[in-house]
């Protein structure tokens, strides 16, 4: 049954995403809403606990997917090397975690493991 209930969540996010608008009408106001909802449709679909979901965008404030955004930017950064603009928006992915989860990015390892990074690209 989670996984019926998953499979569909996930399609009606798809579907939301694909109808383009501005938040600067009702109707586009009005399906940022939905796409929200349906975020947090998914978030419960795959187990997730209530407190775990941020209530205005539905995102997944859980551990589990703390470790996910984490593993994937340490991963996209390896591959792809280090520049301006993966600094610009980890640095941003990091406040907006900083913002609702301290707990898990205050003591992390980030500072030690870019600082790495930056060491393995310079010549």
């Amino acid at each position: 049954m989670r996984d019926m209930a998953t499979r569909e969540a996930r399609l009606r996010i798809m579907r939301l995403a694909r109808q383009r608008d501005t938040l600067k009408t009702v109707s586009g106001v009005e399906q940022r809403t939905s796409i929200n909802d349906a975020r947090i449709a998914l978030c419960i679909a795959m187990g997730r606990d209530i407190d775990d979901i941020d209530p205005t965008s539905g995102h997944s404030l859980s551990r589990e997917s703390y470790e996910s955004v984490r593993g994937a930017w340490r991963w996209n950064i390896q591959m792809h090397g280090w520049n301006e603009w993966w600094e610009r928006n980890l640095n941003e992915a990091l406040a907006w975690w900083r913002e609702r989860r301290p707990d898990f990015v205050d003591g992390d390892d980030w500072d030690d493991w870019l600082a790495g990074i930056a060491k393995e690209d310079s010549p």
